[in-house]
């Protein structure tokens, strides 16, 4: 789903001025998004829009805000059987929690409430908060592709993120499908970028883009270095494969999809700035 389809649906969905004495009127803009994940296949699914369990409905709680379209079984324990599985990143490997509806959590789930969402093998709740701007696997476990609907906030103004050393499962922190270093909002212009060598993820800044079944890397050049190792023109800013071919288009993250970001310097403050209203 592109950008302009997004916020007209979010439009639609939840903008609009209600008028009875008075006007009333939402200060956020809701939106929401679908995502096909085909049959006994991964796919990193972002936080782009902003939802929770929290008093606000910020806090990204998984169980709040990924809970629509996923599949489960009650006929076998959730890691023999067609349930959804999601993979959260902690910076070295990752935790698994498996989707129960209502009735496997009655059967499955160790902890009350028994309610549909994320379990640990164990039958606890899930206890995962994917923040604005993170990313997590999600596998369908199931031969059928299944569609899952992401509904939230469209975060506006200033945000801020912390990009760590090492791997970063990520997604941008606005509901747009562009270019992932795009001024404005896109990744920060100070990451790592080295004129020594040809571009390696050990020296530059790599983002491995998922495409369903292994990754393509593409490496950081600032506008020098892309002098120096960029093989197409504009020798700008950007991400650029090992050939020195500019990261095409076909590889910019879709709407609430992730990536992972390789960040080889010391973690650095992502600050963006969107508004749609």
């Amino acid at each position: 789903m592109k950008t302009k389809t997004l916020l007209i649906a979010a439009a639609a969905l939840a903008v609009g001025v209600i008028s009875s004495q008075a006007q009333v009127y939402s200060a956020n803009v809701v939106g929401y998004v679908n995502q096909t994940i085909p049959g006994n296949s991964y796919q990193i699914v972002g936080s782009q829009l902003v939802g929770g369990s929290d008093g606000s409905q910020t806090n990204g709680d998984i169980n709040s805000t990924l809970v629509t379209g996923f599949v489960s079984s009650p006929n076998d324990p959730p890691n023999l059987s067609s349930n959804s599985v999601i993979y959260v990143w902690n910076g070295a490997g990752y935790a698994q929690y498996y989707f129960f509806s209502a009735a496997d959590a009655a059967t499955w789930g160790g902890d009350a409430p028994q309610t549909a969402g994320w379990y640990s093998l164990a039958g606890a709740h899930a206890n995962v908060n994917l923040n604005n701007g993170q990313a997590a696997f999600i596998y369908n476990h199931s031969a059928s592709p299944m569609t899952i609907t992401t509904v939230g906030n469209v975060k506006q103004g200033t945000n801020y993120a912390t990009i760590n050393t090492g791997y970063n499962l990520i997604a941008l922190q606005e509901p747009v499908s562009t270019n992932p270093i795009v001024t404005g909002y896109g990744l920060p212009n100070n990451m790592t970028s080295s004129p020594l060598d040809p571009p390696i993820p050990a020296r530059n800044d790599t983002i491995f883009a998922w495409n369903g079944s292994g990754y393509a890397q593409y490496y950081y050049l600032n506008a020098a270095d892309a002098a120096t190792w960029g093989g197409d023109l504009p020798n700008t800013s950007d991400f650029y494969a090992a050939s020195g071919a500019h990261m095409p288009s076909s590889s910019y993250p879709e709407v609430n999809q992730g990536f992972f970001l390789y960040h080889t310097g010391s973690a650095i403050t992502w600050t963006n700035a969107y508004n749609v209203q």
